[in-house]
């Protein structure tokens, strides 16, 4: 992937997720999960759906995971738009969900929250301008580093995968350049506590230089960092690799691995980590 191809504005669904077990003796049951994430790609025909005379903004994408239980994951928006004759979406479908755990390997001075010697890694792939990331810091994050980071059960660190436009990867490279004065994590949550609407240009690097001033940085040295674009090619780096893992929506969390996506309610996530704590 070029660093041209990540500029580009991706073609994004907000969805809400809803799993469907299917079981060839008991027929279908489905559950609303209760949660959203954000997905790059747009629509995939299965089999022979009658699509209506009503075009919806986002059509509806589905996603097979390939694990036991023969699960499907299927998102659906209910945003419409003005009527029009009857077509299929010819949009490729999204990259799969890993059917098992990966190996994700980072650079060896990545930040990370916890102990460097915990059992259990958990790596976080998001983006700064992902609405449901900030669901995810503000409503989940706590709890797992109550329960699990303070206390050296894991070790916790956070990957860029910036591709909601530019300021995405604006903010993403400030993190970085906060990184260079030990500010990383300080930044990281400034963000997402401050966090504009998508789009907005809350983002930018004009205001970039306005939140190091009020998280405490030396100015002159991180306005040099962010203009000289020193972090571009990293987050498009860690983007890249997050992609290379099966990741195609924010948030993404792995657990020794194994992914967990959207910002599910935290039971998700402990589960999970109290699973691995357990091997």
């Amino acid at each position: 992937m070029t660093p041209n191809q990540q500029n580009e504005p991706a073609n994004l669904e907000e969805v809400n997720i809803k799993e469907i077990n299917i079981n060839p003796n008991a027929g279908e049951s489905a559950k609303d999960l209760g949660f959203v994430a954000y997905v790059i790609g747009a629509s995939v025909l299965v089999g022979a759906i009658l699509i209506s005379a009503t075009l919806f903004y986002n059509f509806k994408m589905v996603f097979k995971r390939m694990d036991a239980g023969s699960t499907i994951v299927a998102a659906q928006n209910t945003q419409a738009q003005a009527a029009v004759p009857s077509a299929a979406p010819t949009a490729a479908p999204a990259a799969a969900a890993p059917s098992g755990p990966v190996n994700i390997t980072l650079k060896p001075n990545t930040p990370y929250l916890g102990s460097s010697n915990a059992k259990v890694t958990v790596v976080e792939y998001a983006d700064y301008e992902c609405p449901f990331c900030e669901q995810w810091f503000k409503n989940v994050f706590p709890d797992l580093k109550s329960k699990y980071i303070d206390t050296g059960k894991i070790k916790f660190e956070y990957q860029d995968f910036a591709f909601l436009g530019p300021d995405s990867n604006t903010a993403a490279e400030a993190s970085h350049c906060a990184e260079d004065q030990n500010k990383f994590w300080q930044y990281h949550d400034y963000l997402f506590n401050n966090q504009g609407q998508e789009g907005s240009g809350w983002a930018t690097a004009l205001h970039q230089k306005e939140f190091a001033k009020a998280v405490g940085l030396n100015t002159t040295q991180f306005n040099s960092c962010l203009d000289s674009g020193k972090y571009k090619q990293q987050v498009l780096d860690e983007t890249a690799a997050g992609k290379s893992y099966g990741v195609s929506g924010t948030p993404s969390v792995f657990v020794n691995g194994t992914i967990i996506v959207g910002a599910q309610p935290a039971t998700s996530f402990e589960q999970a980590i109290d699973a691995a704590l357990k091997k």
